[in-house]
């Protein structure tokens, strides 16, 4: 319940006060583009997580592997995150940046983790599409687009319970981390490793892929940090509806969430550093 109230109401309350930035023409143009960057990447990163998880025999294990490299705690830790570093402006770029990502984290992991489980009729498909962070980035991108004056009650009530999302966001990942048994990671060796390559490498690869195909540093910089966050939180949940039958890779999704959000307290700052010496 609450992370349900998290992300129907300060959540979606940052998002829509993160387009409260000043009008230009160039965050409309840069927004198609930042949304092709995100399906492009993705589409890389897909290939390099499925070779990275090859040699790895057991199936479900492998899907959930190749599942915690591909898809980070974008929401909940992402955008609070980026939003204190960079500002309004890094937080616009950012949640244009994971909107087309979000749509095939919620619509594929069903396909992605495999079918044992239960299945997503069409009716439940497009609900999880037209979640509520999903609806705050439309709305707040209609406000941006027809700069239609907001009253200032409204948007003072929008900053105020948005400012919830960042503290709010850290709780919830304390209260995950305080029920989890770290000791079970030490039964999974590959635990240990996806989360290095969940912290340190994947988000490696991504600065030397935008720095490639030369992607201006303000945008490089702020989406940058989506590879950089912990696994999903949700993984468990998805494999529980989707696979309760893998029990282990269930269990080794659990550990991957919560070893990756307590060294994501070192990693982050680590590569905030780097950015900042490098772009």
């Amino acid at each position: 319940m609450f992370t349900k109230f998290v992300m129907a109401v300060p959540l979606p309350c940052m998002i829509i006060n993160s387009f409260n930035v000043e009008y230009s023409v160039d965050n409309l143009t840069a927004a198609p583009i930042v949304m092709g960057l995100a399906v492009g990447s993705m589409l890389v990163m897909f290939g390099i997580a499925t070779l990275l998880t090859l040699r790895v025999r057991d199936r479900d294990m492998r899907r959930t592997a190749r599942f915690a490299l591909l898809f980070t705690n974008f929401t909940l830790i992402g955008i609070p995150v980026v939003s204190e570093i960079y500002g309004a402006q890094g937080a616009f770029l950012y949640v244009v940046f994971t909107l087309p990502i979000r749509f095939v984290f919620y619509g594929g992991a069903a396909v992605m983790l495999g079918k044992g489980g239960e299945k997503l009729n069409f009716r439940e498909t497009v609900k999880k599409f037209i979640c509520a962070p999903v609806v705050a980035v439309i709305i707040g991108f209609l406000l941006y687009v027809t700069q239609l004056p907001v009253p200032n009650v409204i948007r003072s009530a929008l900053s105020s319970l948005g400012s919830m999302a960042s503290p709010l966001g850290l709780i919830l990942c304390g209260v995950i981390i305080a029920e989890a048994d770290l000791r079970q990671a030490l039964r999974y060796p590959i635990v240990i490793w996806v989360t290095l390559a969940r912290l340190i490498l994947m988000p490696a690869l991504a600065l030397g892929l935008f720095l490639l195909v030369g992607v201006s540093d303000e945008i490089a910089r702020t989406t940058m940090f989506y590879f950089a966050m912990p696994v999903a939180s949700f993984l468990p949940t998805f494999l529980l509806r989707y696979n309760p039958e893998a029990e282990d890779a269930r269990l080794a999704g659990g550990c991957m969430v919560v070893l990756s959000t307590l060294l994501c307290v070192a990693t982050i700052p680590l590569w905030t550093i780097v950015l900042d010496k490098i772009l």
